[in-house]
This record gives C-alpha cells, structure tokens and sequence, in this order.
C-alpha cells in the first residue's frame, strides 16, 4: 500500500505542504506561548543546584532533542511526496502520526524545563485534548478522501503508540528539501525556548523577577 498521513491534511482544502506545515506547526506554538505567563509567574519549589532541578533539566532537555529529530525524520517521508498518495511507510509505518509525536516529545521537554510537575502535567493535557479533535478531523477527511485504503491503514497502524514490528522502508525515498528545510527551523523554535527558559530561572535567581507562586 501506497501512502498519506493523518497529519499531511490539517488545512484540507490546501495543497501546498508549507501551508500544511504551518497549519500542523500552529498549534504547538500556542503551548510553548501559554508557557510564557506561567513561567514569569510561578517557580518550582526545587532549587537551581538541588538533583531535582538537574533531573529535570537534563531529562528537559534529552526529550526537545529526540523531539525535533523525530520531526526531522518524518518530514524525509512526507516531503516531495504528492498529497494523493498515502503515505505508510518509514515512520508512517509504525504509527499514524508521527510529526505530532515528535512536538508531543520535545513539548514535553520543555515542560520539564521550568521544573514544574504542574506546568508539564497542564501542557501534556492541553497538548492532547487540542490534537485529539484535531486528529480526528483529519482521519475523517482522508477516509472520505482515500476510503477503503485509509480505512485499512487505520485498522494495522496505531494511532499514538508506535509498533516497531511494522517498520516498513521504501527502496528509495525522494526528498523535498524546502519542506524539510521548514520543519528544521520550526523545530528550532523548541530550542530557542531553551536559553529563554534558563533566562528567566536566572532572573529570578537575581531578584529581577518575583515568584508570585510556587508549582511543584
């Protein structure tokens, strides 16, 4: 079976894949954006030097990394292939919606960053009631679109959860390097969160800003 992904078709009616980008992309800038106010405001109870903080902050940053390289990756399989096919192969193989997995980890990430349970645990649930609708109304636009071929993929291929056992490559792979070029520095946007995020832990460390509340 030939190949299409859930996450090609956010802006259905487009065709052009750096407006599907955007449109995919749009979300996970409203999160790591609503990290801002809670950030300024609130601080964990953990010290910068205590092994919680650096627990969190490794593990913070480990997971934007993986995050963005799964990202990157999948973007070899979506770019320069054409909006009729149905892509299942690669990553696609494994499950359905890889892209989104990749901003789930790396957003993950950056809630660990502000070294709050409170702040990850509220991104993770915003993050997933958001792309659940979205997921949804995608799979109902490409099973309209792909019918009977959809309906299988859906049936052998999870959603969220990969199945390695279905990894499946293509003998060659052709490659749209602007499309991936767009998701490198959309995913930059993950990375330039960090030094904002460690700005701001200084500041309050200096007294410039005030911690209005405590989230553990």
């Amino acid at each position: 079976m030939n190949a299409t992904t859930t996450a090609d078709f956010l802006d259905a009616p487009q065709t052009d894949t750096w407006v599907q980008l955007r449109g995919r992309m749009r979300y996970t800038r409203w999160f790591i954006y609503a990290l801002v106010p809670l950030v300024l405001l609130t601080a964990s109870p953990w010290p910068e030097h205590s092994l919680a903080h650096g627990i969190f902050s490794w593990a913070g940053h480990i997971l934007v990394v993986i995050g963005v390289m799964i990202r990157v990756f999948a973007s070899l399989y979506v770019g320069g292939r054409k909006n009729h096919e149905l892509i299942s192969d690669g990553p696609f193989s494994v499950v359905r919606n890889p892209l989104y997995i990749g901003s789930f980890v790396a957003m993950t990430g950056l809630g660990l960053l502000t070294t709050s349970f409170v702040i990850t645990a509220l991104l993770i649930a915003a993050f997933a009631l958001c792309y659940k609708f979205t997921v949804e109304r995608e799979e109902l636009f490409l099973s309209r679109k792909f019918g009977e071929h959809y309906e299988h993929y859906m049936r052998h291929v999870p959603r969220w959860l990969p199945n390695l056992a279905l990894w499946q490559n293509p003998s060659e792979l052709s490659v749209k390097p602007y499309f991936v070029l767009r998701t490198i520095l959309d995913g930059a946007m993950f990375f330039l969160a960090i030094p904002i995020l460690e700005t701001v832990c200084e500041l309050r460390i200096q007294g410039v800003l005030p911690t209005l509340l405590q989230l553990p």
